[in-house]
């Protein structure tokens, strides 16, 4: 079946591709260490779109664009940092259930938290058994998460803030137009 550009598909697809250049943009700009706009795009992404594909194109797209311009450490690493930024996809896809505006504000924070969460285990795990910079051994694994605590600080407050403004606005704009259709069949 051949799909048609209709005026939805152009949307949407301006829409990721904007999302995309955002978090381009905003992991190439100077930020603190691991204050980046991305796990939050992906899981504006995984909110937005019934197809978990969208938000993972979303991430997986924009990290490789700027990886390929700030440089690959390593493909172990790579693939855990994309991995650990698909939970925010995944929390995304969650917060698509709230109906209630309270539900999904109350949520918000828990989904951001989540995903920081997953990240700082699944990325310093990585690093753990990767970089050579740790031993491989309880105590080494031990100083590695030690040692990443600074970095989830900021990773945490960039989740924070970027899903509550991203989501944040989205949702609010739904409510604005939800009763504003209300109101013009009244």
């Amino acid at each position: 079946m051949k799909q048609t550009l209709t005026k939805e598909n152009l949307l949407k697809a301006g829409l990721i591709l904007g999302m995309i250049a955002f978090a381009v943009v905003g992991r190439m700009a100077p930020h603190p260490d691991n204050f980046a706009p991305i796990a939050a795009l992906g899981m504006l992404g995984g909110y937005l779109f019934a197809s978990r594909k969208y938000g993972l194109t979303i991430v997986m797209t924009a990290m490789l664009l700027s990886d390929l311009i700030i440089g690959i450490e390593s493909i172990e690493m790579r693939l855990a940092v994309y991995g650990g930024l698909m939970v925010a996809v995944l929390a995304g896809g969650i917060l698509r259930s709230a109906k209630e505006n309270r539900s999904f504000f109350l949520g918000l924070p828990l989904a951001s938290v989540g995903s920081s969460l997953a990240f700082f285990a699944i990325s310093n795990f990585a690093v753990w058994a990767f970089s050579g910079m740790y031993t491989l051994s309880l105590e080494g694994m031990i100083l590695c998460y030690v040692n990443a605590i600074p970095f989830f600080w900021n990773t945490l407050a960039g989740d924070l803030i970027y899903s509550g403004m991203l989501l944040g606005a989205v949702r609010l704009t739904q409510i604005y137009l939800d009763r504003r259709s209300v109101l013009a069949r009244i």
